[in-house]
């Protein structure tokens, strides 16, 4: 078959679910402080179960599944991770610190370390903030790293589902080609 003067008859497109078959999980969690976007939050659950990591944390305003709008956006990725939930998101943060995970907040702040620059471990909590306000200060205070996503627009930033794409990938390919991970 020829495309636009390309022949394609030795290209086959992967577009079936199921491609992982060890459901191997990453030790890292998720945790959405105040969300408002129910799209934005079936994005970040698809993206959680595409790169395996293990669960996410829903805290205050943040939909969760079952809804409409984040599981039409999830498209079943929802069936396949872990869920929990906290009215405050301070005290979904405290329970993972109990637990000694890291906690990893993405935000531009006169404390952030670059994305790139981070010395990424095998497991943490990564916070991400509401849509207009970020993360709440007081887990700012919380966390144990801050991370923020160069930006060289105008713009200070960029949506919170896109923007925790590029983290679950950065770790995702510093694990494959740093040892000491």
């Amino acid at each position: 078959m020829i495309t636009n003067g390309v022949k394609v008859d030795n290209i086959k497109v992967y577009n079936k679910d199921g491609g992982n078959k060890t459901g191997s999980k990453r030790d890292y969690i998720v945790l959405l402080d105040n969300l408002r976007s129910s799209y934005n939050v079936g994005n970040i659950i698809r993206v959680v179960e595409a790169f395996g990591f293990r669960e996410i944390c829903f805290t205050g305003i943040t939909a969760c599944p079952p809804h409409k709008k984040i599981m039409k956006t999830a498209m079943g990725a929802e069936n396949h991770i872990e869920f929990r939930y906290f009215r405050e998101s301070a005290d979904g943060v405290m329970y993972y610190k109990k637990r000694a995970y890291p906690i990893i907040s993405l935000e531009r702040t006169n404390r952030s370390i670059k994305l790139m620059e981070f010395p990424f471990k095998s497991k943490g909590c990564i916070v991400l903030g509401n849509e207009s306000l970020g993360i709440n200060t007081r887990i700012l205070d919380l966390s144990d790293a801050i991370l923020e996503i160069p930006m060289y627009g105008f713009k200070n930033s960029i949506n919170v589902s896109n923007a925790f794409s590029m983290l679950a990938y950065e770790i995702v390919r510093r694990e494959k080609t740093d040892k000491r991970f």
